[in-house]
């Protein structure tokens, strides 16, 4: 096991913690659990909805380049933003068994992610054969359901660390991303490579996006009832609710692009269908309503929602020159921040940037789509670099209502100030294409392996060892020997032990 030491969180000046919320009820309870891996007392959680939305659990709040010492008061600028709207508290119980309960969405996690990296066709595979926490029900997570797990108190990695796991040696940080089930179905004329091929969506554990990618990725399972599916009601006011979480939305965007302190000034101000309670969705709830089934864009469910149409511009890559234009769709505005500014490792620095998330192409300046359409990343909130006068315009989309609370001072205690950053042992992911060279991919060069197996008459790919070797945790001779008999292929364990240790596995 290893430390990354850098990653300690130094003392920050903090705000006020709040008391505690009051809880909401339901005639649907979890039943209380106690978090076997610490003193904390049971926690027991309501679950008034189907698909309920985890916070984001960020407590500080921020202007637009640096962090606050307090919150800004109601009619002040940037008021509104993520930490003084609280949704449902995130809860977690460690079983002590390789895997986490979540206590919200009733799903449970395994808490180490795959010891490498794979192709997305393997992964359900991975997930299909797994036995942790003497379970066999594992499978690939939705994109909604590995989002609902992201934290967003104080930046990277974007997990509780005291309950999910990365692997690695601490190096290839930002190549930390984790499958989900679901397959990048858009396609354009203009697509950047890491879109080209077979590209599933990713959740990057390091830095916090979801993007569109192919090659090759770690996987993190699931077990549980599917967790988010929408219940889209039209009012008829030019309001939408979904049922399934609560919250009401604007049907109509802003229908003009804005900087985040605007955006935040806007909700605030908002009076529709009579409402006057508006706010700038946090990026758990924006993602809520983002539709990555979708063929074409926009990756929202257009049969509900009115969305404003934008020029995408294309260049050519060599000359630069425009070669022809798009139709896309905007970014919208969340109110949660980036809590790391630049290249500093800490929340003490405050931050520039805003999660923002793509309805349309998520382009490059030459127009490529280069994370997809439903990716979610950050962008400048200021006048300088912001990418709102650019090809893709930044607009809001409002809502209100849901298990939400108001929390205008904010809540300091989600910052853990002891916080360090462990790495389970394991095989170091650069992340690369589908064209990358098998030891760049996975970080172990597995054609040794293959020709080692040549040798024993027994003919596979790199790819297909990469599978029958399985982990996490590191297999045994015996588990191996299963593995090789599930695919029809018949190895001894002295055979398999050999194999080992010809990959520096054993």
């Amino acid at each position: 096991m290893i430390v990354s030491k850098k990653f300690l969180i130094p003392k920050l000046v903090l705000l006020g913690a709040l008391g505690s919320l009051a809880g909401c009820s339901s005639e649907d309870t979890v039943d209380s659990v106690t978090d076997s891996d610490s003193d904390s007392e049971s926690v027991e959680t309501s679950v008034t909805y189907s698909y309920p939305i985890v916070d984001t659990n960020q407590g500080l709040c921020y202007d637009g380049t640096s962090r606050l010492d307090e919150c800004p008061a109601e009619g002040e600028a940037f008021y509104g933003q993520d930490a003084q709207y609280t949704a449902t508290t995130p809860s977690y119980t460690d079983n002590g068994d390789g895997s986490i309960n979540d206590n919200v969405t009733g799903l449970v996690w395994t808490q180490a992610i795959s010891t490498y990296a794979m192709p997305w066709s393997d992964a359900a595979t991975y997930c299909g054969t797994l036995e942790t926490a003497n379970l066999t029900s594992w499978r690939l997570p939705s994109l909604k359901e590995l989002w609902s797990i992201r934290d967003f108190s104080q930046g990277v990695p974007w997990v509780d660390t005291d309950y999910f796991y990365l692997v690695g040696d601490g190096s290839d940080l930002a190549q930390h991303h984790s499958w989900s089930s679901d397959p990048y179905l858009v396609e354009s004329p203009y697509q950047d490579e890491q879109v080209e091929g077979d590209p599933a969506w990713i959740v990057n554990d390091w830095t916090g996006h979801i993007k569109a990618m192919s090659g090759s990725r770690f996987v993190r399972c699931v077990i549980g009832d599917e967790y988010g599916v929408n219940d889209f009601v039209d009012n008829g006011d030019s309001t939408i609710t979904d049922n399934a979480t609560g919250l009401m939305w604007m049907q109509d965007d802003s229908g003009e692009a804005m900087y985040w302190e605007d955006a935040l000034a806007y909700a605030e101000s908002a009076t529709i269908a009579g409402y006057d309670d508006w706010r700038l969705p946090s990026i758990k709830e924006l993602q809520s309503i983002a539709d990555n089934s979708v063929t074409e864009i926009p990756a929202m469910d257009t049969s509900v929602f009115n969305l404003t149409e934008v020029e995408n511009i294309v260049y050519d890559p060599d000359t630069l020159e425009q070669i022809d234009t798009q139709v896309n769709y905007p970014f919208y505005w969340s109110n949660t921040s980036n809590p790391i500014e630049d290249d500093s490792e800490d929340v003490d620095g405050g931050t520039l940037y805003g999660w923002v998330y793509a309805s349309g192409y998520n382009v490059s300046l030459l127009g490529y789509d280069l994370h997809g359409a439903g990716s979610i990343v950050f962008v400048s909130k200021t006048l300088e670099n912001s990418g709102i006068e650019d090809s893709v315009p930044i607009l809001v989309r409002l809502v209100r209502g849901g298990d939400v609370t108001e929390t205008p001072e904010g809540d300091s205690s989600t910052i853990n100030l002891d916080r360090v950053v462990v790495f389970e042992d394991g095989i170091v992911s650069s992340g690369g294409g589908s064209d990358v060279a098998e030891e760049e991919s996975t970080g172990l060069d597995f054609s040794i392996g293959v020709a080692y197996l040549e040798s024993l008459e027994i003919n596979v790919t790199s790819d297909e060892l990469i599978v029958l070797i399985g982990g996490p945790p590191a297999p045994t001779a015996a588990e191996v020997v299963s593995n090789f008999a599930a695919s029809s292929l018949t190895i001894t364990e002295d055979q398999v032990l050999e194999l080992l240790e010809t990959l520096n596995l054993e």
